[in-house]
């Protein structure tokens, strides 16, 4: 017969019970734990490095880069202070009291230590004044609308590398077949699907609004997230000409050239400038809205690239034109048909996180093929005040660009 419990045995017993359980808890019962999403900082060094998209990779920008962005700023050095034009017509004037009123704005801001949003606000109410002031020719939009997935960055697998051209280089997108649109024929179509046995297959509504990813999915080492700006600035497809607007929607339905970044159609083209924004809180990171710029970036110039190429495919084509009708500004050297001088594209992104505006550009490095973003040369912090003015600029000279190109038949 055993011994009645003492009290020492009793708790020794549940002492041995409890870390029993602690240990099926940790150990026995463990279920695998969510994967989790990369840190920004391994997410540039590991994601986006797979990906081909570098941020601050130069010491300097290419010569050229850096001759054409001190042109569009209109600084003969770094050093230089980027002054507005002289006062005195209406257009000045009122640009000058904008630039008062997004310092004011900022200013409170920063005082009142505002969250994300309202920096946002302020900002986006800054870039919808001096759209306005293009006549119609630019639009911009602050969205939650996801841009399509095609357009952004992606490291190829090894069954991808075996595609690779043998000179090194990657046939653009829709390329590999052919350079322009094949003709429609709605009557072939009809026979076609009159013979077709049984019922035709159809693809669900695309309605994609938001980027949905899994935990899985976004903590994969090539895992790149598909662009969703804060702001978006391009060109407005009402801006083109009737027959151009409907090339524009032939090419993008076809997917060779994706003019609109978006997943649904917001009625902007070729987008030149994008913004992310951050406001001074935890969640707030400036390197989280460099890494979303870069990739939106390098999806701009995804774009610019297969214009390019188009344009370039149609100039090899027509016997009677000449080369020289190309601006070089939108050719890139790995799409370029022979006989084409190629040089680089450029877009621009404003990052922020709180009171500190940042304004990049992006490039393609020709020694390395891949997209890279460099920030003016220097860091610096925008000078609101003296460079309102150059921001209104650089949307029509890079809105002359890319219409000169895009009217080439």
């Amino acid at each position: 017969m055993a011994a009645p419990p003492t009290p020492r045995s009793n708790a020794m017993n549940e002492r041995g019970r409890r870390s029993a359980r602690r240990y099926a808890r940790s150990y026995g019962s463990r279920t695998p734990s969510p994967s989790k999403k990369p840190s920004p900082q391994t997410y540039r060094t590991r994601n986006m490095y797979h990906a081909g998209v570098f941020v601050d990779n130069l010491g300097e920008l290419p010569p050229v880069i850096d001759m054409e962005i001190r042109r569009l700023l209109g600084v003969e050095s770094w050093e230089s202070q980027v002054t507005a034009p002289l006062s005195g017509t209406p257009a000045v004037t009122h640009l000058a009291a904008l630039a008062s009123t997004f310092a004011s704005e900022s200013q409170r801001n920063a005082r009142e230590c505002l969250l994300e949003g309202d920096w946002k606000t302020s900002l986006n109410s800054l870039v919808r004044n001096l759209v306005a002031h293009s006549s119609g020719a630019l639009k911009s939009h602050m969205s939650e609308k996801v841009w399509n997935p095609d357009l952004k960055p992606a490291s190829s697998s090894l069954d991808e590398l075996q595609y690779e051209d043998h000179d090194g280089t990657t046939t653009p997108r829709s390329a590999a077949t052919q350079c322009t649109l094949l003709d429609f024929d709605p009557s072939a179509a009809a026979n076609a699907a009159a013979s077709f046995r049984g019922p035709v297959p159809s693809l669900p509504p695309y309605t994609l609004s938001v980027a949905s990813t899994s935990s899985i999915e976004a903590a994969s080492p090539y895992h790149i997230s598909t662009p969703k700006p804060d702001i978006t600035i391009g060109l407005a497809h009402n801006a083109f000409e009737q027959r151009h607007q409907r090339r524009l929607v032939d090419q993008q339905a076809s997917g060779l050239i994706l003019s609109d970044p978006h997943a649904a159609d917001m009625g902007i083209r070729f987008p030149f400038l994008i913004v992310e924004a951050k406001g001074l809180s935890l969640n707030g990171s400036l390197v989280s809205a460099q890494n979303q710029a870069a990739i939106g970036g390098a999806s701009m110039l995804r774009i610019l690239k297969d214009l390019s190429y188009q344009a370039a495919c149609n100039a090899s084509m027509d016997p009677t034109c000449e080369s020289q009708t190309l601006d070089s500004r939108l050719i890139s050297s790995s799409t370029t048909p022979a006989g084409l001088q190629p040089n680089v594209a450029l877009c621009f992104s404003i990052v922020t996180e709180g009171p500190v505006h940042e304004l990049w550009v992006h490039f393609e490095h020709e020694e390395t093929s891949s997209a890279v973003v460099a920030a003016n040369g220097r860091r610096k912090e925008v000078e609101r005040r003296r460079t309102i003015c150059k921001w209104y600029n650089v949307f029509f000279d890079l809105r002359n660009i890319t219409v000169f190109v895009l009217s080439y038949d």
